[in-house]
């Protein structure tokens, strides 16, 4: 525990990293006191425009004590739930008779795993829902119906889909006790309701409009087009295979983040912790097979997959959604390494400090990467933000991919984004178009808003698809990060930062503002 703070305490001071998505959620929290209501921008009205609701309600405590503290609050909620995680951690190992070892590497990466640390202290609830799931497996796996009614209601409350979590739940503790199993239920019912009851009322849905923009851009294809089944049948293949490289990439330190271009540890090496890793993992599913104490365990991590199979693109993005299911899954590794040790003690032992370390080894480079990040988001999305406040008039529309700085830093903007997190216009003209013709140039030429904020290649593709559109438009102004070749701001990807070997790319160094010409 204290180094999992030291860590998370250290990561904030020098980075003070704030996550682009993480200000959405934020920023609905900062405007219930101004009185603009628990949305992200008036301009729409009363719009869902979140994920989680713990991701708003821990930032509302905040801001409701404090103007400006939401964010001030998530982090200190994030620093007080890896305390939380941590000690549920330690005694699931324990009460599933792991050893030492194999219980400090569960723990070691619990504390020490870079997105672990970067997302919960960056603005997320990440590191809150992954207390709140551990917590779940603890007192369910303990029969302790009183307790599992509680953490099993604030589940879907830090992620919907952990509704894949209590269903497993709830049906291995009724075959334990049916009559006390309805107790659980109707605690965790009454946990989750206030919630659903106000969502209805304030947005006219509990499901967050965040949900339906993704599913928009990102369609699950049916199962039988033109009498055949094979186009779906090649599409769940494609899927699959896509998923299990990503949680590949995701038992690798360094690769588990999207944007890595080199690590200082060579990729053979990583490539080998992967092999290592997924052997443990396969040992412990084994080991746990036939308990039926973890089967509610097993059936998350096999719904939590399948559901990333059939609803989620297969792109090394969406990074937040795993670490609660890896935090799980290191609990089955840790089983692995366990059985290994009962024929071998040794080399589980030298394998268990290897991978902890290996997996805390990226703290020095990481925390000055997102250092530098963070000063291009000041330099380049803040100012954008500070610029359009200053000249759009009211009224006006503004669009933009990414929302989250500029509803933050302008709270009254008019915001169309892509692919409609916070706008539900953006996610109807996106709906209204064919599946093939969903992207940012077919948006843009839909709703022809009076402003664009557009990344080089985004802005290239819009005079590509649609040269009549761009036409309308004249630059304002242009954002970038000095002393980087203009070559590289414009070539998606190939603008880097880079400390000690380890270098990421950054598609954030340059926006063009432009406006609607005046007919």
């Amino acid at each position: 525990m204290a180094g999992a703070l030291i860590a998370r305490i250290a990561f904030w001071v020098v980075t003070n990293r704030v996550f682009e998505d993480a200000l959405i959620t934020i920023t609905h929290a900062r405007n219930v006191p101004l009185g603009r209501g628990l949305v992200d921008h008036p301009g729409e009205g009363h719009i869902h425009a979140f994920t989680s609701a713990l991701s708003v309600l821990i930032p509302l405590v905040g801001e409701l004590i404090h103007e400006g503290a939401g964010l001030f609050a998530i982090r200190l909620a994030s620093l007080a739930a890896v305390c939380v995680a941590l000690l549920y951690a330690r005694l699931i190992c324990r009460d599933l008779g792991i050893g030492t070892f194999p219980t400090a590497f569960v723990l070691a990466y619990l504390a020490f795993d870079q997105n672990m640390i970067f997302y919960g202290m960056a603005g997320m609830e990440t590191q809150v829902a992954v207390a709140v799931l551990l917590a779940g497996v603890y007192h369910v796996h303990r029969h302790d119906f009183l307790a599992a009614g509680i953490w099993l209601g604030l589940a879907p409350l830090a992620r919907p889909e952990f509704v894949l979590w209590i269903a497993p739940a709830f049906i291995y503790l009724a075959f334990m006790n049916a009559r006390r199993s309805l107790m659980t239920a109707g605690i965790a019912a009454a946990v989750l309701a206030p919630w659903v009851v106000f969502t209805t009322a304030y947005y006219g849905s509990p499901i967050p409009n965040t949900i339906i923009a993704k599913a928009t851009i990102s369609p699950t294809p049916p199962i039988v087009a033109n009498g055949s089944v094979l186009p779906w049948l090649s599409w769940l293949g494609q899927q699959t295979i896509s998923q299990v490289a990503i949680l590949i990439y995701h038992l690798e330190p360094f690769k588990e983040v999207w944007y890595t271009v080199s690590a200082p540890i060579p990729w053979p090496v990583l490539d080998v912790v992967a092999i290592v890793m997924a052997y443990f993992l396969v040992l412990g599913l084994v080991a746990s097979w036939n308990r039926r104490d973890l089967w509610p365990i097993l059936a998350f991590l096999g719904l939590f997959f399948a559901y990333r199979v059939y609803f989620i693109p297969g792109i090394l993005y969406y990074e937040w959604y795993l670490p609660p299911f890896l935090g799980v899954l290191m609990l089955v590794v840790g089983l692995g390494m366990q059985r290994m040790s009962i024929k071998l003690p040794v080399p589980p032992k030298m394998l268990a400090v290897a991978l902890g370390v290996l997996f805390a080894v990226h703290m020095p480079f990481s925390f000055a990467i997102e250092s530098r990040i963070q000063s291009v988001e000041n330099q380049v999305h803040t100012n954008v933000a500070l610029y359009l406040k200053a000249n759009v008039a009211p009224g006006e529309s503004v669009f933009s991919e990414s929302s989250g700085y500029l509803a933050f830093y302008y709270g009254d903007v008019k915001l169309y984004d892509y692919p409609g997190l916070t706008s539900k216009v953006s996610v109807r003209a996106l709906q209204a178009l064919p599946p093939a013709h969903r992207q940012i140039p077919d948006l843009i030429a839909a709703l022809q808003p009076d402003w664009l904020v557009m990344r080089p290649w985004e802005l290239q593709a819009l005079d590509d698809e649609f040269p009549d559109i761009a036409g309308k438009y004249q630059t304002e102004k242009i954002f970038e990060m000095p002393g980087v070749p203009e070559a590289d701001l414009n070539a998606q990807g190939a603008s880097g930062i880079s400390f000690g070997g380890l270098v990421v790319a950054d598609t954030d160094m340059k926006f063009t503002v432009l406006k609607r010409k005046t007919p």
